[in-house]
């Protein structure tokens, strides 16, 4: 897709504007991230006030990125004149109702296929692997030096939302867009580490209660798991320590998809995936409960609690 149009309109938005807010979904993870601090770093560099708040803040296993540590969680206050943000199909997604409605041009970076286009500029593309593709375009477009920083952060959205290359939405572009990343000094194998090589007792005690919890439906040939909130008593809950569990899940070969529900305060929170050659749509269930994603990855949030009836589980 061709967003040159779409770039020029952005770049003229940003050199009209002085304080820029960047924010990505709640809960966010490595692309969205990713993107939004390759985007802080070249704000900054072009004397652009910014700042970045994200509801629920960085997990740990971003920290190795530089720029995590001036991440917000809490909205202070509307005094900005251009908000970007990252991976949010709708401005909801960010979790700040402050942002509903707001009067200031919002430029909106995003690849997932459902989204509501809300922004002033709407640079949407479902082709490209990642929203940090999306934002290296971007900056080549308007002649940014892509330092080793920047080129870091872009990176690892990149490897983070291709699953390190393994993902159907990896591409020859993707790839060739990576080749010049670590040209500019980005160490695949340290964000490779990072991002999927490391794992807390904690999150190993807890994968190990979510695959006893595994569970195989042979009549929707779907692989599935929970873990409740009496789960969370007594393993301790640790941000992020589920990150990865719904892929295991999906590597059973006789499963079509595969779904994991875990308990997240009085909410539950579903991942859904599925491989090409499985021919599900998990974005559709995904959307039956409010949520969405692309074809082979989504996900929901629904108020709630997962109460168990014999071999079943429920969302009551």
């Amino acid at each position: 897709m061709n967003n040159k149009l779409q770039f020029r309109k952005a770049l003229d938005l940003i050199n009209q504007s002085d304080r820029i807010f960047l924010t990505t979904h709640e809960g966010t993870d490595g692309d969205d991230l990713g993107s939004a601090l390759g985007m802080y770093w070249f704000l900054k560099s072009i004397g652009k006030q910014v700042e970045i708040v994200i509801k629920d803040g960085v997990p740990p296993r971003y920290f190795f990125l530089e720029g995590h540590e001036v991440v917000n969680e809490t909205f202070k206050s509307p005094d900005f004149d251009l908000v970007i943000t990252f991976g949010c199909n709708k401005i909801a997604r960010t979790g700040f109702k402050q942002l509903e409605g707001i009067k200031v041009p919002i430029i909106n970076f995003d690849h997932h296929p459902d989204n509501t286009n809300f922004g002033t500029i709407n640079i949407v593309d479902p082709e490209t692997s990642s929203v940090a593709e999306l934002v290296y375009y971007f900056l080549k477009f308007v002649d940014a030096e892509i330092n080793q920083k920047i080129a870091t952060c872009i990176l690892s959205g990149i490897v983070f939302d291709t699953g390190g290359f393994k993902h159907e939405n990896t591409t020859s572009e993707s790839l060739e867009v990576s080749a010049q990343l670590m040209k500019r000094g980005a160490r695949i194998d340290k964000i490779v580490f990072h991002l999927f090589g490391t794992k807390s007792p904690k999150a190993i005690k807890a994968w190990s209660r979510g695959l006893e919890n595994a569970r195989f439906d042979p009549e929707k040939k779907m692989i599935f798991s929970v873990i409740t909130s009496d789960d969370l008593k007594e393993l301790g809950d640790e941000e992020d320590m589920f990150e990865g569990f719904v892929e295991m899940l999906n590597t059973v070969p006789h499963a079509r998809f595969a779904l994991f529900l875990h308990q997240d305060g009085d909410f539950v929170k579903g991942s859904l995936r599925s491989e090409p050659h499985k021919k599900v749509d998990v974005s559709k269930i995904a959307k039956s409960f409010g949520g969405g994603g692309h074809k082979l990855a989504s996900g929901f949030k629904v108020k709630g609690k997962l109460v168990r009836k014999g071999d079943n589980w429920r969302i009551k």
